[in-house]
């Protein structure tokens, strides 16, 4: 019979489930349990000739041209060669963005990233990701979903950013491990806000309260001897923090006036070495070691170990030196302006930073300007009393 909406309401099941078909949809129909409980289903043979039977939904949750209407398409795509069944047990049982997060930092993380970055990469899953995807399956998320959350973090853009980075990357994977069609990347399309980069560099008159405010708190002993060597040492060098801090004495070169770096930020393209002044060395002569089983420059509280963090003897320096928006990070960029306005060609400049591409020591073009601008009015000078 043709199924109308007064046929299912008349129908009733007394001991067992009856299912009743559509003459204009064959293999559509309604089962009806004994409990009253209707649900419209699709019965169909799949490529190998199995017979499945598939629930579209409830009656009253789908109407019946609803229902209708799915089991034609789906009976399409059947004759086509699709199993709708199995298709949805393989998404029931895909794997959750919590299930890619996991495989994406053993199988693709350990033993390419270093422990900072692996550490930045829990943080923002655990923070931002996993509480907001972690239960979802991979193959549900969405341009949409993503673009949401990233504008749902707008006010921490640089958090958004990172974040939309992360979630990018593995879904990447995801493409290539096959939980995921090719070219279906929901975070590509969505842009990133963009970021006004910070340059904040210590003046030379500021350098000198730092310095003034390092010997007044060690003397004081408000900070240790290691956490004041660790914090001249970033200015001295332009070095990266973990670099300072994860610095061994195997690679302190002093006899030829270098640091000696396996590990750092650019390591794929070798150890870098790092000049060291004058100032540096004399630091390092003077660093006492205070366990020769301790192979750290900058040791920490535990045995064999180096210190973990500076945040806190930082944030008294730079509060009793008046520099209460001057991040650790900025005595890089401080020592990088210095060399650049005293005429430091931007290429060495870039060697000593250890940057792996010229664009990034662009920053400091416009320092370099002032070098230039000195040297041209000179030779202007020059040239103008010579032709008077």
């Amino acid at each position: 019979m043709r199924l109308t909406k007064q046929v299912i309401g008349g129908l009733k099941a007394e001991e067992d489930d009856i299912v009743v078909w559509d003459d204009a949809v064959p293999g559509f129909g309604v089962r009806v349990k004994p409990s009253g409980v209707k649900t419209f289903i699709l019965q169909y043979r799949n490529r190998h000739g199995r017979s499945k039977r598939l629930s579209l939904g409830r009656v009253g949750q789908l109407t019946l041209d609803q229902a209708r209407r799915e089991a034609s398409k789906l009976k399409g795509g059947v004759s086509l060669g699709d199993d709708p069944v199995r298709e949805r047990r393989e998404a029931r049982a895909g794997d959750t963005v919590r299930d890619l997060s996991d495989r994406y930092m053993d199988e693709h993380c350990t033993g390419r990233c270093k422990a900072s970055t692996m550490a930045a990469h829990r943080w923002l899953l655990d923070k931002f990701i996993l509480p907001r995807f972690g239960a979802h399956k991979v193959k549900e998320i969405t341009a949409t979903d993503i673009g949401r959350f990233h504008q749902g973090l707008r006010d921490t853009p640089y958090n958004a950013n990172r974040c939309l980075g992360l979630l990018r990357a593995m879904f990447n994977k995801a493409e290539q491990w096959g939980e995921i069609p090719t070219h279906a990347n929901p975070a590509e399309p969505v842009k990133p806000f963009q970021e006004r980069k910070r340059q904040r560099f210590l003046t030379p008159e500021e350098f000198k309260r730092l310095f003034a405010s390092l010997d007044e708190q060690e003397a004081m002993k408000v900070i240790g001897t290691h956490q004041a060597a660790a914090i001249r040492l970033l200015c001295l060098t332009g070095c990266r923090l973990n670099e300072i801090l994860e610095l061994e004495w195997r690679s302190v070169d002093l006899a030829n006036r270098r640091l000696l770096l396996e590990r750092h930020k650019t390591d794929k393209h070798g150890a870098k070495a790092i000049p060291l002044n004058s100032a540096a060395i004399k630091l390092l002569e003077a660093l006492p070691q205070e366990d020769e089983d301790n192979p750290f420059v900058i040791t920490g509280k535990n045995e064999r170990s180096h210190l973990i963090n500076l945040q806190k003897p930082w944030n008294r320096v730079r509060k009793h030196a008046k520099l209460d928006d001057v991040r650790i990070h900025d005595l890089r960029h401080s020592f990088a302006s210095t060399a650049a306005s005293a005429g430091v060609p931007l290429q060495i400049l870039g060697g000593l930073l250890g940057h792996s591409s010229p664009q990034t020591t662009a920053r400091y073009a416009h320092l370099w300007q002032d070098p230039l601008a000195k040297a041209s009015e000179t030779i202007g000078t020059i040239i103008e009393e010579v032709s008077r």
